[in-house]
Parts: structure tokens; sequence; C-alpha cells
């Protein structure tokens, strides 16, 4: 049942972290993401109570990443806030708030389930792994003040866009080997 789990959260954050957009459409939609997610959490919940706070904030979460899925390529400069006009500010604020609840309880919810089974190792790489997310979606929301100082924001956003894949692959890895470490022991 937490092999099961494991793999969906690893799909989850496949889906959640990385974006390629081919003509406005999100090819790696984040609501599969959010699905995966929910499906995990439905395998793990018995396993830690923070996987069922986890769950009840994804439920949102699906709804608002359907949102996402398509983002019209923006025509001329400036600042466009897209087809909801001003309410996007409270959407964005909404999704940036919930992503942060949702990872927080995932990541608390392994570590839960680490120190339950004896594996300090792993206690302490969740605390690491939520830290740097946590890091990277700050930094990420930080690259609108950047976006004015055209040289350093490009370097801002080339670098975010590296550290982006570096995380990445650095909580895919963890997701595995929690899948291996947390599985072996009953």
């Amino acid at each position: 049942m937490n092999e099961s789990g494991f793999n969906k959260l690893y799909w989850g954050f496949l889906f959640t972290m990385l974006s390629f957009r081919l003509q406005g459409f999100d090819i790696l939609p984040d609501v599969v993401g959010y699905l995966f997610f929910a499906a995990g959490f439905r395998n793990l919940i018995s396993s830690s109570n923070y996987f069922s706070i986890a769950a009840k904030y994804n439920i949102p979460m699906i709804i608002l990443s359907v949102f996402s899925f398509y983002q019209g390529p923006i025509q001329g400069g400036g600042i466009h806030l897209g087809p909801l006009g001003i309410f996007s500010i409270p959407f964005a604020i909404a999704y940036f708030v919930l992503n942060l609840l949702i990872v927080y309880n995932l990541f608390m919810g392994i570590k839960d389930m680490a120190e339950k089974r004896g594996q300090p190792d792993l206690v302490t790489e969740s605390d690491e792994k939520w830290n740097q997310f946590k890091l990277l979606q700050i930094a990420a929301i930080c690259s609108f003040i950047f976006i004015f100082i055209p040289l350093l924001g490009v370097l801002y956003i080339i670098g975010i866009l590296v550290i982006s894949i570096i995380v990445t692959i650095g909580i895919l890895g963890f997701i595995k080997r929690c899948n291996e470490s947390l599985n072996t022991l009953k």
C-alpha cells in the first residue's frame, strides 16, 4: 500500500514541478499531478495524520489547477493579469498558499513515518527537502521584482530554472528512497 502511495507522490511531483507549454497548453498539467497526490495520500493516510491534512488541502487545489491548464501567449509588453483580470491576484495567492500547505504536510507525513520506523536519515532529509521546496517557491515569487531590471532579471530567472531542476531531481530521488526504505520495514 505504501509503495503505491509513494509511486503516486513521485508522479504528482513530476507533474506539478515541471511545466512544458506548447501553444499555451501545459503538456504536464498540474491537475494530473494533484490527482496523483490525491491517490497517494489515500494510500498513505493510515501511516500519518499529515497525509490526511494534505489530502484536505489538495481538494481545492485540484479545482484551481484546472485553470492553469491553458495560458494564452502574451501579446505585447507589460504586465498581463490573464483572463481573470484583477481576480488573478487572489487566485495566484490561493494557489501559492495551498501548494505550500500540501507539500509541507506531505513532507511532514514522510518525516512522521520515518520517525516511527527509526529512519533518522529520512527524518533529516524530509526537513531539508521541505526547506528547499519552500525557498524555491519564495525565490520564484521574488522573480517578479527582478523582471524590471532586464539583465539581472534574465540571470535571476535562469538561476531559478537551474535550481528548480536540481530541487525537482532531489525531491524525486528522495521520494524513491522513501519508497524503498519505508516499505522494507513493516
